[in-house]
């Protein structure tokens, strides 16, 4: 099966993974990691590199990278890049995704949280700057948590 962005948004396991991800940080007071913050990375991170020149395969990438970024999550926030990137190859590996392009969606991934990674390339670095640009007020998903500090 071919995987491109339109089905990697419509993947199940993807998405469940996402959304334990997120009922999980809600419970820790974390801010909103739904489906919607990986579609506004995955789409801030295709549009950087659209606008920067990029071709389309590598900004197909970088939406895929954006899309799949914290499914780490539904395993532990820390080290959530490292986790995720571990699942992204599982998961990836069992589609007709070429290699090389796994390794650059999840070395993006592996790479986004600032406290361990580093843009080491176009895709990572798009997939760093759309993460950071997602700062709507209602992010903040668990009140009682952030009222306590």
């Amino acid at each position: 099966m071919k995987m491109d962005y339109k089905q990697i948004r419509m993947n199940e396991e993807i998405n469940l993974l996402i959304e334990k991800g997120n009922a999980t940080l809600n419970e820790l007071g974390y801010t909103e990691h739904s489906k919607k913050h990986a579609s506004k990375a995955a789409e801030t991170a295709g549009k950087i590199l659209k606008e920067l020149g990029y071709g389309k395969h590598k900004t197909e990438l970088a939406k895929i990278a954006g899309y799949m970024h914290d499914i780490g999550n539904s395993i532990n926030r820390h080290d959530h890049a490292h986790s995720g990137a571990i699942l992204a190859y599982q998961i990836l590996k069992d589609t007709d995704m070429p290699l090389k392009d796994i390794l650059v969606v999840t070395t993006a991934i592996g790479h986004h949280d600032e406290a361990t990674g580093a843009a080491v390339d176009g895709v990572s670095a798009a997939l760093i700057l759309a993460d950071k640009t997602d700062v709507r007020r209602n992010r903040v998903q668990n009140r009682k948590r952030y009222l306590r500090s």
